[in-house]
């Protein structure tokens, strides 16, 4: 397993938990290059320079993630940074933290239930985000969410899965998210308790348990027998495919 830290992480003043998928092994064995896709979390606090910053290493497209509300409310710093073009392509509502806080959780982990929800019931999301990001010839597209580990976590999935990198560096990847965002959890999780939530039950989902992301692969696996599988279920053009495999460094 190729080791995610240190090179894979952006430190950026105003973030947490910026990443590089590049130099995880394709199934040619080759690495996905370093900044041609980047996934984070929340964007509207980055410090004066850090948006330059960002298109100066190579930035060129942001695909937010999040609810029109959560851009409302906290708008991205890089909306509006020169030379970068932004585009707000919700996932899935109910992955948003504040909604997350009012969910009821069921026996077991309720995350793999709400990946698969993500993958069954967004895939014409899920194809429209891919398209997109697919638009970008040259430098890094940047997908981001609130916390970087749902929405984020899903669409950073499926990528390194249509590159054929292994199921144990995906969930790894997801995972590594629990060490970079614990600032966060606090955060979100004093503002429920501040507004009389269930913070023992939004703890359990703002965690990033490996269980999840392989359960959602396994599904994936186990319904539509691989990722491009999947890819071919909801109707993701070939020339789309064609696009991001080479921009992941797979060769045909």
């Amino acid at each position: 397993m190729t080791s995610p830290l240190p090179s894979r992480q952006i430190v950026l003043r105003g973030a947490y938990n910026v990443r590089d998928l590049g130099g995880y092994l394709t199934a040619q064995g080759s690495p996905v290059p370093m900044r041609r896709f980047l996934r984070g979390d929340c964007l509207h606090r980055l410090d004066e320079g850090e948006p330059e910053r960002l298109h100066f290493e190579g930035l060129r497209m942001v695909v937010d993630l999040r609810t029109a509300r959560e851009v409302r409310d906290a708008p991205s710093r890089l909306a509006r940074q020169r030379g970068v073009e932004w585009v707000n392509l919700p996932l899935f509502d109910a992955l948003s933290p504040d909604a997350l806080a009012e969910i009821d959780v069921p026996d077991g982990h309720p995350l793999l239930a709400m990946y698969v929800t993500a993958v069954e019931t967004r895939g014409e999301a899920i194809e429209t985000i891919l398209s997109r990001i697919a638009t970008v010839r040259e430098g890094a597209v940047l997908f981001n969410c609130t916390a970087g580990k749902d929405r984020t976590g899903v669409i950073a999935a499926l990528l390194l899965g249509l590159a054929g990198v292994s199921h144990t560096d995906i969930i790894a990847d997801y995972a590594l998210t629990e060490a970079l965002i614990p600032e966060l959890v606090a955060e979100f999780l004093s503002r429920s308790r501040a507004n009389g939530g269930d913070v023992a039950t939004y703890a359990t989902l703002l965690e990033s348990p490996a269980s999840a992301m392989a359960g959602m692969m396994a599904h994936i696996d186990g319904r539509y027998g691989s990722v491009m599988g999947y890819m071919d279920h909801i109707n993701v053009p070939t020339n789309v495919l064609s696009r991001l495999q080479v921009r992941l460094g797979v060769t045909e």
